[in-house]
Order: C-alpha cells, then structure tokens, then sequence
C-alpha cells in the first residue's frame, strides 16, 4: 500500500499503556497502520523521527480565541498553537444575544485563516440561549458549554454577557442533561463574596496581586464547586469543572465524586497554577481568575494530577496584549496566553521535575480533552482510523521562552525568559504537517470544524 506519510524511528507515546517503539502510516488524514520499527514500506513522504517521541495530537480544551485581536485571532493564535504542538483547539463564544451569527461568523473566519483543527463552546447567560441551545446541538454540533457563576450582576458586561443567578444555573444543568452527549462546563467562584471582601481591600488602599487572590479567596471557588456538584447531580447533568486553582476546592471535588458515583464529572486545571503563586514581583501581569494562589495550592494541584483526580490541562489562553495587563490591579486584564507552552510546561515541569510519566501527560493534554468533548473516537490516541494527528518531542531540546517566537497576537509570556526542556518539533493535523521545527508550514484554512453529535 501506498501511504501519504510515514513517521519511522520514533517511540509511541500511548496514553494509558505507556511507551513503544513502533512506525505510524498515515493515508487520507487517518492512521493507516502502526507498523514494526524498521518496517519497509511505500509513503509519499517519509519523516526520520529517531530520538524523538509521538505524542497524540494535543487537545487544548479551554481557549479564548477573539479576545485579542477580533477575528483575525483565528489566523494567529492556531499558528501559535501549532507552534506549541496543539493539533486542536475548543474555544469559547461568548455574547448576550443569539449564537447563531457569532457562531456563523466565527466559522468564515477560521475556515479562512485555522491551521489546525477546532470546536465551541458557548456560553449561556440569556433565556435566548436557553431556548435555542437544542438547535445549537443539532444545527452546529454544539454540545459543550459554559457557564460563568462570576458573572453576575455587571461582571460579565465587558464581554457582553448578561449576569445569571443560581436559578438559571440550575435550569441550564437541567437543559444540557437532555442533549445527546450535552456537557455543562462551569466557571465556579461565588461572585457575591467576592464584592464585599474586594469593596473592603479597595477600602484598605490594597492595589497588589496577593490582594486579588485574598478578594477572590480558596472558599469562594470550593463553595461554588460543592454547590454546582449537588445541583448537577439532581439533574444526572456531565459536568465539567473548569481551571481548579486550588486546594480547597480539589477536596470539594473529591468529595463531590465520592458522593455522586453515577455523575459524569470532569476537572481541570491549567499550567499557570502549576507553576505560579500571587508573588507581588509579578504585578497585573499574574492578574488570572480565578487567581494565582500559594505554593501550597501548587503542590496540591500536582498531586491531584498524580493521582489522576484531575482529568484535563487547558491552557485558557488569553491573547490580549500586555498593554492591557498594566495598571491597578483592580482594572487591569485578567488572563494571559498559554496555547505555545501548555505542553512544553509539562514536559519540562511536569516531566523532567517531576517525573510525571509521559503517557500521563498524553491522557492530561489529548485522550481525557477529547473523550470528554465528544470527540474520543477519532482524536487523542494513536489508534488505526482514528485521525492523522500527531505531536512529535524532542524532549532534550531546551529553549528559553520568548514572546516573540510564539506566533501570538499576544506580546508577552508568563514564561518568559524561562529555560524550558522538552519542545514539540512537528506538528500533524490530519497527516498534514502544519508545523516543523519551529515554523508552521499550512497555509490559512487547513483546520476542519469539529461538530458533535453526541458521541
């Protein structure tokens, strides 16, 4: 047989399972055969992956594309993503009135400019939204969403989002449990504590970045998980928790588990709390919500990570640029970009210092993201007729993090100037490589939407 590409020499990075040496063939953007190292075979195109590792392509859960540069966001941040190894991408739409022109938009724009492949979330906050998510479902293949408990009274207003109580909350939980293959992602910190101790820090002349965690403290993220828990599990509503940052609210996860066995639960976290605390040094720029906490939290997070009690890695990728993350703490930007260094975080953080085993990394960052957004059965796995998508490592390669070489419409790094070990070399969308060493080689449009359908 002939195939499109072959990638030889390589040792297979097989989530669940472990390492392996072994050839893979790719023909019409599918695994084709993993084949015997060495094996004599026919391709169009040969890649010598001797001292690397194939990684499943990586699946970044939780972005925010167009909250940087508009729509062109659509061109440059799959670029940067590329660039990080990231084969896929789900982002989330976010407005007060009707999905169907932002998602309409959002698809002309990525079909244009998207290198890499891509899905959406919405976000409901309207009873709009709740009257049309069925046809968002069965018209888009949307079936993922999000909810923002923060956002509440005016919060949400810069985002044109309309503020919700927990009675809406509870009849979107309600609403997604009937979809077929519906999951309810929620953004959980109780917003209404959160005014009174941020009017008192205002009050006391605070303008730091520990005060920002102190406004938004532990308990007010683990009470929101508790209570989103309980309400999900009256309803039998898939829920996933998104960015844990820290401790208090991984031991109302666990507990939450423990106590409602049948309920599909999902949690993650993101690379910025893994490597990150409120230090005072690093100003607006560590601005995030909910906020970077204590080393103690840190510690926690990784151990959760261990023990397999989170699930997923999103990098919640912000790519505004840092202009806006100056000032007071208080009217500065929350976020930062993160799609370029999710994975090499991990090797380097994850991997090297700590011993994270690599097959862990690949059930973190693409098997448990795609089986938990509906598309399991062709991504995240290196599995015969599942898609061509594949993230090659060189895990001796060091690299010191500059913004500049990130492809980001974003202009800085919270990683910047940090020596980091273990750096994708290509990237693999669909048997096309759209990234090799450093510089993506697909032109704009060669991403494919990812509906659902209750896989």
């Amino acid at each position: 047989m002939q195939y499109d590409l072959l990638i030889q020499g390589g040792t297979l990075v097989l989530p669940g399972e472990g390492l392996a040496a072994g050839d893979i063939a790719i023909a019409d953007g599918r695994i084709a055969a993993i084949l015997a190292p060495g094996s004599r075979v026919s391709a169009e195109r040969t890649l010598d992956a001797s001292g690397l590792h194939i990684f499943p392509g990586i699946v970044d859960p939780h972005t925010h594309i167009g909250l940087g540069n508009g729509l062109a966001d659509w061109g440059s941040e799959t670029r940067s993503a590329a660039l990080g190894g990231v084969t896929t991408l789900f982002t989330y739409l976010m407005s007060g009135e009707s999905y169907f022109p932002v998602i309409a938009e959002n698809l002309a724009a990525a079909q244009r400019e998207a290198v890499i492949d891509y899905g959406f979330h919405l976000v409901p906050c309207s009873e709009v939204h709740l009257a049309e998510l069925e046809r968002y479902a069965s018209e888009f293949g949307v079936t993922s969403f999000k909810f923002f408990t923060s956002f509440r009274g005016d919060e949400g207003a810069y985002l044109g989002i309309t503020g919700a109580d927990d009675g809406y909350l509870f009849r979107y939980l309600r609403a997604v449990a009937r979809l077929p293959g519906g999951l309810a992602c929620v953004h959980p910190e109780n917003i209404e504590v959160v005014w009174q101790l941020r009017r008192e820090l205002q009050e006391a002349g605070r303008d730091d970045l520990p005060a920002w965690n102190e406004s938004r403290p532990d308990f007010v993220e683990a009470e929101c998980v508790s209570r989103t828990m309980i309400y999900a599990a009256q309803v039998g509503c898939p829920l996933y928790l998104v960015h844990f940052s820290s401790a208090a609210a991984l031991r109302e996860y666990r507990a939450g588990k423990e106590r409602f066995p049948g309920v599909p639960f999902w949690g993650e976290t993101c690379p910025h709390y893994l490597t990150h605390t409120s230090d005072p040094a690093l100003g607006p720029l560590g601005k995030v919500n909910p906020p970077l906490r204590s080393p103690a939290d840190t510690e926690a997070l990784w151990q959760a990570i261990f023990s397999g009690l989170i699930d997923t890695i999103g990098s919640d990728h912000v790519p505004r640029p840092r202009a806006r993350k100056t000032g007071s703490i208080w009217k500065a930007s929350a976020g930062f970009p993160g799609l370029a260094t999710l994975l090499p975080v991990m090797l380097s953080e994850g991997y090297h210092q700590r011993g994270l085993p690599l097959d862990r990394i690949a059930e973190l960052c693409a098997t448990n993201p795609a089986r938990a957004l509906g598309v399991g059965r062709r991504k995240g796995c290196l599995h015969v007729g599942w898609d061509g998508d594949l993230t090659l490592v060189d895990l001796a390669a060091e690299r010191t993090v500059d913004s500049a070489q990130l492809g980001s419409f974003s202009d800085y790094s919270l990683y910047e100037g940090w020596r980091l070990r273990g750096w994708p070399v290509a990237t693999i969308v669909r048997g096309k490589v759209v990234m090799e060493e450093g510089a993506v080689a697909a032109e704009g449009g060669w991403g494919t939407y990812l509906p659902r359908r209750g896989e």
